[in-house]
């Protein structure tokens, strides 16, 4: 059977991924590889995954480079193998077809010919390419190579590169925050509006659970009470959802994630918090599982309380038509029966997509909020 090239490609890590960020190669070109072995290691902007090879062969070719972003079903890479490639048809993108030995031997002589060599001259170290001139200079003036922007082929530095160093420089983001910064960039055309609210949070103080837990699962059976809040808009109407799945937005190194907790009213505040901080834990060690990732979240809650921040706007997540944004809590000086007094509370703010609900919906789930918090739920 005559070998050919078979496609590695950005497998669908979740059920709305639709790319994911190269990370690192395991192999490298001419290795041996068995099906199932290790060939590299991509993420989203949710979890990390290590990407196995389909077939026995040998890698022929890689075309994705660390923090390059790539869409679901795109070629990673290229593994030479007689092997029926099982994924063929999958995806948009059709595997190359079968060509003679002596055909790929031409193609081959013709690329050699025809593109640039960087690898011959150029040296890798510490993950960057660059010419030997221009790595000399670089040690010379003391520039750290890694903040140079490479204008060689194969991402490569150049010994004009150094030039511009002095000057101002526009960096593009890569990797996980290009893929967050393109999906709040579409939160810009949707139209949404805040409201804010102090609620008070004395009597849910006596839980002794976290803030988070406590309005994680407080937003979720709110939402229940609400449903037409509870929706997406999709193809020009909304659409309700008949589960509530909270998106939590968690600080990492990496950037900002997101894990989806479903239903999480319908448990108890104890079980909930052990989740949460299970979840943050494995979030910013970057080993959340697929399975915590399979269903839409239908709203988002951020708590920047913990960071000394009073009140802010959470952006929405389209298609989701609300967020909940939780503030510090603190004593607060308050009106009582015969005086004044101090009660524990905080601000909280909740964005909504004006196509879906108007101010005074939003209103009245803030007053659900507040009536939840005061004994209802917690």
């Amino acid at each position: 059977m005559v070998a050919r090239e078979i496609p590695l490609v950005m497998p669908k890590l979740s059920m709305t991924m639709t790319e994911g960020v190269f990370v690192a190669w395991r192999k490298a070109v001419g290795d041996r590889v068995r099906q199932g072995d290790v060939v590299c290691e991509v993420t989203t902007d949710k979890v990390d995954m290590e990407v196995e090879a389909t077939v026995d062969g040998t890698l022929s070719r890689i075309v994705a480079e660390p923090e390059d972003i790539i869409a679901v079903g795109e070629p990673i890479a290229y593994v030479a193998s007689e092997a029926e490639d099982l994924l063929e048809g999958l995806f948009d993108t059709p595997s190359p077809r079968p060509r003679p030995e002596q055909e790929q031997e031409q193609e081959q002589e013709q690329e050699q010919e025809q593109e640039p060599q960087p690898a011959a001259v150029a040296v890798r170290a510490n993950g960057v390419a660059a010419v030997p001139a221009a790595r000399r200079l670089a040690a010379a003036r003391g520039i750290e190579l890694a903040d140079v922007t490479p204008t060689g082929p194969w991402n490569t530095i150049r010994l004009s590169d150094l030039d511009t160093m002095d000057q101002p420089e526009v960096r593009r983001p890569r990797g996980g925050r290009a893929v967050i910064a393109r999906r709040m960039a579409a939160s810009v055309d949707v139209p949404q509006f805040v409201l804010y609210r102090d609620v008070d949070l004395d009597t849910a103080a006596r839980s002794g659970h976290g803030w988070t837990a406590v309005f994680t699962a407080v937003l979720a059976a709110a939402l229940r009470r609400h449903p037409a809040l509870n929706a997406s808009w999709v193809d020009g109407a909304p659409r309700r959802h008949e589960h509530v799945g909270v998106a939590l937005a968690v600080d990492t190194e990496r950037g900002l994630l997101a894990p989806v907790f479903t239903d999480p009213d319908r448990q108890s505040l104890q079980m909930l918090s052990a989740r949460i901080a299970d979840v943050v834990a494995r979030a910013r060690a970057g080993r959340l599982e697929l399975a915590e990732l399979s269903t839409p979240a239908t709203t988002t809650m951020s708590n920047l309380g913990g960071l000394g921040v009073e009140a802010f706007q959470a952006l929405l997540t389209p298609p989701q038509a609300t967020a909940l944004s939780v503030g510090a809590v603190t004593p607060k000086v308050v009106p009582v029966p015969g005086g004044v007094g101090t009660r524990l509370r905080c601000t909280v703010g909740l964005s909504v997509d004006h196509r879906v609900a108007d101010g005074a919906d939003g209103a009245r789930l803030l007053a659900t909020v507040q009536e939840l918090l005061d004994g209802e739920l917690v």
